[in-house]
């Protein structure tokens, strides 16, 4: 029997940690350091990171030592280097394969946890994400979805850079490596409360409820409750108001769906906001009685809610089985909306 005294004892144990520390870094590693290389500012990559700034440095260093290679340009500015240009381009082949990896096993095993990042605009989020998840949920319970919440044009630049497999956003640029479907054209209605109509003037209820739809050039003087200039609606509205050279009376701003359809409901004024807006709340029956619904006439461009990602060889079992029940929930929707619209028409 061989005794080992203290010292050697650590020393063996400080080589097995370093062993071991070895074998779980390289994809680790090549993450950090990819990240580095997008931010090109250490501590803003070490906080996108959810790490100390000392603890990347360290972990690039590992890596250069590893290859052979130094990546960064430290001084007097951080920049890559020849080798750090062509590391960046093997990097994201690398991890692309093991997520290919990671989304194969998921697909044969649901022991196997695999990941779907979905990107979304706000509204069809807030609107549609429920019914996809209910559904999507119980068919592959061991994907962890994870949503990203910003512009289309926010979105396509995520894909584009692999940062998202898919995005649902709203007149989708095409690009050739890119799959578009489009799931339905974004409507636009004007919302009031009953009460309203009866105390509002004749012109107004004649414009109102003109059963071609309400013209928007015929908006006038009506109190309107509209949304904040960070919301799409309302920069399209304001294209199109600028452009008739109508300078409508405004009330009350807000970001919030849910609290410009209850001003409408208090008979305060008029809103226009997308048909989607209306799904959920018109599907309530004291709603429904109280909120009229009407449609929109207008030279507006049209918007289109569409889905897209990319053309690639391989797609996982999983990522497919979102795209399905999206779909199914659009036609859906397609399906109900105009029974439920027509319910506050009435």
């Amino acid at each position: 029997m061989i005794f080992l005294s203290n010292r050697k004892k650590r020393e063996r144990l400080t080589a097995f940690d370093c062993q071991k520390e070895e074998k779980e870094m390289p994809l680790r590693s090549l993450r950090y350091f990819l990240v580095a290389a997008e931010e090109m500012n250490f501590r803003k990559a070490a906080e996108r990171l959810y790490i100390t700034q000392q603890s990347l440095s360290s972990s690039i260093q590992k890596l250069e030592r590893q290859y052979g290679a130094a990546f960064f340009e430290r001084k007097p500015r951080l920049i890559l280097t020849p080798a750090g240009r062509s590391m960046v381009e093997y990097v994201r082949k690398v991890l692309h394969t093991e997520q290919q990896l990671v989304a194969a096993l998921a697909d044969t095993s649901r022991t196997s946890t695999g990941s779907l990042r979905v990107g979304v605009t706000g509204t069809r989020g807030a609107v549609f994400m429920p019914r996809i998840w209910d559904v999507y949920h119980r068919q592959f319970p061991n994907i962890v979805v994870t949503t990203v919440e910003a512009s289309t044009a926010e979105l396509d630049e995520l894909l584009r850079d692999g940062k998202i497999d898919l995005y649902i956003g709203v007149n989708v640029p095409r690009h050739n490596n890119m799959q578009v479907l489009t799931f339905m054209r974004d409507r636009i209605y004007c919302a009031f409360s009953r009460r309203f109509l009866a105390k509002s003037p004749p012109a107004w209820r004649e414009a109102l409820l003109d059963p071609h739809g309400f013209d928007l050039t015929k908006i006038d003087s009506m109190p309107l409750i509209t949304f904040t200039h960070s919301n799409g609606l309302r920069y399209t509205l304001e294209r199109f108001f600028e452009k008739q050279d109508i300078h409508p009376n405004i009330i009350f701003e807000t970001s919030r769906h849910d609290l410009a359809l209850n001003l409408c409901r208090q008979e305060h004024g008029i809103g226009l906001v997308y048909e989607m807006i209306l799904y959920d709340a018109l599907r309530r029956p004291d709603i429904a009685n109280e909120l009229y619904a009407v449609p929109v006439r207008a030279e507006l461009p049209q918007k289109n809610t569409e889905l897209t990602y990319r053309m690639e060889s391989f797609h996982p079992r999983y990522l497919q089985g979102f795209i399905q029940v999206a779909q199914a929930v659009f036609e859906q929707y397609s399906k109900t909306i105009g029974a439920v619209i027509r319910r506050a028409q009435k």
